[in-house]
């Protein structure tokens, strides 16, 4: 992640990666209910997850660059959000112990991971049941998205395959929209237009059984 380090301190200096990140939140708080304890996996410095701090009842950044994580404290110090911590871990290589969430948010980052089935067991396996996940990430595309491919694993992804990989993994809900387009040269400089699907899916809660015969009903 060496290269993400190296881009931290100017990340939001990007305007149309800004404007995505609170497109995505916007999407994302249409969905929340109550005060969830949230994760945002692949958290860099918190362009989704901190629009969605005073929602939550707790934030947790999970990333595997330090220099992100250290953006994102700063910022969420400045902001005085103090429900909002930070985890140094990669959920590709191992398990996240000990915590349990109401929401996972991942965005703009499952186009990195190369094994995305495991990463989506790991997220059902950290949800308490009923609990929802969030991916926000690329529409297929041809390639042209990214400049630097350093760690770029999929152009994007079809929705009809994300829908397909949901269920398999113990999911269900699965509803989809366009969070944003980005507009933005490709490598050629010709101006295009890229669309953004946030997928939501939830953790099923335990079927509750039938009464048997003389129990009282709840």
């Amino acid at each position: 992640m060496s290269h993400f380090d190296e881009k931290a301190k100017t990340w939001d200096e990007d305007p149309r990666r800004v404007a995505l990140g609170v497109a995505i939140a916007q999407a994302v708080s249409d969905k929340l209910d109550k005060r969830p304890r949230l994760m945002d996996y692949g958290c860099g410095t918190g362009l989704c997850s901190l629009p969605l701090a005073d929602k939550c009842a707790s934030v947790v950044g999970v990333d595997s660059s330090t220099e992100m994580l250290a953006q994102l404290q700063a910022k969420a110090r400045a902001a005085g959000f103090a429900q909002v911590t930070t985890r140094r871990h990669d959920l590709t290589a191992e398990p996240l112990t000990g915590l349990e969430f109401d929401v996972v948010l991942c965005a703009m980052t499952l186009h990195h991971v190369r094994d995305v089935s495991t990463l989506l067991r790991r997220f059902h396996s950290l949800l308490v049941p009923g609990g929802m996940l969030a991916l926000a990430d690329l529409d297929a595309e041809d390639g042209s998205f990214h400049q630097d491919t350093r760690s770029v694993e999929h152009h994007g992804f079809r929705r009809e395959w994300v829908a397909e990989q949901l269920p398999g993994v113990g999911f269900s809900a699965v509803e989809f929209l366009t969070a944003h387009e980005i507009e933005k040269p490709d490598a050629t400089g010709k101006l295009r237009r890229y669309s953004v699907f946030l997928a939501t899916a939830r953790k099923p809660a335990p079927a509750k059984s039938a009464p048997q015969l003389g129990e009282p009903l709840a």
